[in-house]
């Protein structure tokens, strides 16, 4: 979206209002003004709505080149039974990988497992929590909890 961004900061801050500025030198008479700033607006709606055409052409092109090249879904279900468990595996993986870390979780946090002493591993567990809880929930969720987590870790030093 920068593209379009910048484009209409162009055609909307610079060059038309330049132009207005132009004919409000040039032009006396306030209906002459009125109808030329009006057709002003015109031109410059015309030029953002060219602006915004030409942005999603380019990214229709591009999710087209992205389709072309990777391929879809529907395209593992002409690969056979391999196709249809590589879509399997697909829409597996996160259930699997959020259990296996609440497992993980869960059997530290019980204390069926010990981390005491082994800063390799306790930092792993973190970064897989990370991943992982990240993967599943978005940025937002560990924005959210890494100051918590930060604290917890300085207080335990």
């Amino acid at each position: 979206m920068k593209f379009f961004e910048k484009m209409q900061a162009l055609l909307g801050n610079g060059l038309f209002k330049d132009v207005g500025d132009l004919i409000d030198r040039f032009v006396t008479t306030g209906a002459e003004k009125q109808q030329l700033q009006t057709e002003l607006m015109e031109l410059q709606h015309r030029h953002e709505m060219e602006v915004v055409k030409l942005s999603l052409e380019a990214e229709q092109e591009f999710n087209q080149r992205v389709k072309e090249l990777e391929g879809t879904a529907k395209d593992l279900h002409e690969s056979g039974w391999l196709g249809k468990v590589v879509l399997f595996m697909r829409g597996a993986q996160r259930p699997l990988w959020g259990y296996f870390v609440a497992y993980m979780d869960y059997m530290v946090f019980a204390g069926n497992w010990s981390l005491k002493g082994n800063e390799k591993l306790e930092s792993a567990l973190w970064v897989i929590n990370f991943l992982v809880l990240g993967f599943l929930f978005g940025e937002r969720a560990v924005k959210n909890v890494a100051p918590l987590v930060s604290e917890m870790m300085s207080k335990k030093k």
